[in-house]
């Protein structure tokens, strides 16, 4: 299978790049087409600027600054996400990336007024995350990077898409065990693709 791996972490030495290696070297020793994304090695521009707003619902023309980014989209079967939670979100250049990359005709299409998948042709989601916080405190504030992960992707996705959301809670605080524990569940887990 294809699978778009997205990595968004501005430090080579994290556990969240370690985490992004190891998701890459794990899916290509399965034998998958692995097409990386390091958004910040990308230099990604995450900035909606106000001609992208205003170019945003005009299908003809709302994709030639991300043209790329969406044809890679668009020629997966798997999409990963690798990324820290920060402030109870996806980092700031992995959220411009879906405020300039998910357009309509892209991530939605809008037809006789009714809304409609756009990624038809991606079968799995995966997040792979880290936490600060312990997950009680994230469920209380409604885990908002979860439901993302999970309800808003599926929202674009193929009607049957699968959904995987391995999050490390409470990051900060964990024992080395408990991270190589994580990394074990991983592994599995891309072994199912």
């Amino acid at each position: 299978m294809k699978v778009h791996v997205i990595f968004a972490h501005p430090l080579e030495d994290s556990f969240n790049a370690a985490l992004f290696r190891l998701v890459t070297q794990t899916l290509e020793a399965e034998g998958h087409e692995v097409d990386s994304l390091d958004l910040y090695r990308d230099n990604f521009d995450p900035v909606l600027s106000p001609q992208d707003r205003i170019e945003y619902h005009d299908v003809t023309i709302n994709q030639h600054r991300v043209a790329d980014y969406v044809k890679r989209l668009q020629s997966t079967d798997v999409l990963v996400l690798c990324h820290p939670v920060w402030n109870f979100g996806w980092p700031a250049i992995m959220k411009g990336y879906f405020d300039r990359v998910f357009l309509p005709d892209v991530s939605f299409k809008l037809i006789d007024g009714k809304l409609s998948p756009g990624f038809t042709n991606i079968k799995k989601v995966m997040t792979v995350t880290t936490y600060g916080c312990p997950r009680h405190r994230a469920f209380v504030l409604g885990d908002p990077p979860r439901k993302n992960g999970t309800r808003f992707l599926r929202a674009v996705m193929n009607r049957r898409v699968s959904v995987d959301y391995l999050g490390l809670y409470n990051m900060n605080n964990t024992t080395l065990d408990a991270r190589r524990t994580f990394m074990k569940k991983v592994i599995r887990k891309l072994k199912d693709i």
